[in-house]
Parts: C-alpha cells; structure tokens; sequence
C-alpha cells in the first residue's frame, strides 16, 4: 500500500498485527472522538471506552487512546454495532462516535466469502487486495461528515478499576479475585468449582 500512516496508526497496525479496513475505521473513529472531547493527547483526560463491537475496530482505541483492558478504561457492551462512546471521568463529558453505513457490493461480498474460504484464484485474490487497499485509502482520506457521525451523549461511566484480595479456591488451588468466588460445602470455591459436578 502507498500511502503514508501517522505513527500513531503504524501502532495501531503493530498491535493489531496488518492492516485492514476495520483498523482504518477504529482509528479514524478513535480520533474523531479524542477531538470531540476536545483534547489533544488522551493523557489530558482520564479516558474510558465502551465499544459496542468486539472486531477489528476496537484495536485503534486501545492504542491511539490507552483504553485497555488491562488498565480498566475498555468495556465491550457489544450490539455488532461499529459504534464507541468515549468519556472523560475527570470531566464527565462523554461522545459517541459512529461509523455511517456503507453498502459493500454483491459482487464485493462474494469476493470476500470466497478469498476467506481459500476458494479464489490468484487473480481474484488480487483483485480483493487490491479493492481492500483502495477501500483502506478511502477511509484515511475521506472527511469526517463523510465516515462517522459524533453526538454528546449523557453515559454513566464505569468507575475505577477497584483492587480486590485473591483468596485460593479450596478446590482447585489457583487463585481468584474476592468478587468471583463462590461458597460450596461452606469452602472458597472458584466459579469453575462452585458449579462443578460433584461426582
């Protein structure tokens, strides 16, 4: 692909591990809703994250914004929808930021089907890379009114990330957090050995 990526999105395609039109859309989505908020850095606010998809789009919040899961900022409340509210919790301010709908052909449709399922030639198969890398261009290039639409939203943000004690299931021995344990016979029980079988 001939085009230039800002170093914020060749990290994106690092983590995430090749470029696709998923990642263009979550980064441009990631990015409009940093501006929204009206910051220039996402170490300005203390971001958090709820993506409503699970896809390839949710990789670029992570990166262009910190909101790992790691670090308690990403939730996944997923409606298949390419739709993400971001929220400051030291402002309040929350946006949620959407891409609009775009109508693959039929034709387009078929490609894909047949590339995923190892069915195409070569020459079908360069055609669908080359259809994806034009599809990639347009993305990163086209305006904002054009790819995504952005609305202030009222969210109840999650909290933060609390710290809990991490007792041992009195059945299996491995550790777990306070929140997910389980009493069985009156013991410690992990959820895998709370509802295990007794046999």
């Amino acid at each position: 692909m001939h085009i230039e990526f800002p170093a914020d999105l060749q990290k994106v395609v690092a983590f995430h591990g090749h470029v696709c039109p998923g990642i263009a859309i979550g980064y441009r989505l990631a990015k409009a809703a940093l501006a929204a908020l009206g910051y220039q850095s996402p170490d300005e606010g203390d971001l958090v994250t709820i993506a409503e998809s699970d896809r390839c789009t949710v990789d670029p919040f992570q990166i262009v914004l910190g909101c790992t899961l790691g670090k308690g900022r990403l939730y996944i409340n997923n409606t298949g929808k390419q739709a993400f509210t971001v929220g400051c919790r030291k402002s309040g301010r929350a946006v949620r930021v959407i891409q609009r709908p775009y109508n693959y052909t039929p034709e387009n449709d078929a490609l894909t089907r047949k590339v995923l399922a190892g069915e195409a030639s070569e020459a079908e198969y360069q055609r669908y890379r080359a259809e994806r890398e034009a599809r990639i261009r347009e993305i990163l290039t086209m305006p904002d009114a054009e790819l995504l639409t952005v609305e202030q939203v009222a969210a109840e943000l999650p909290g933060k990330e609390m710290i809990f004690n991490s007792p041992c299931c009195e059945f299996c021995g491995e550790q777990v957090m306070e929140p997910w344990t389980r009493l069985r016979e009156g013991k410690v029980a992990c959820i895998r050995c709370a509802i295990a079988v007794v046999r």
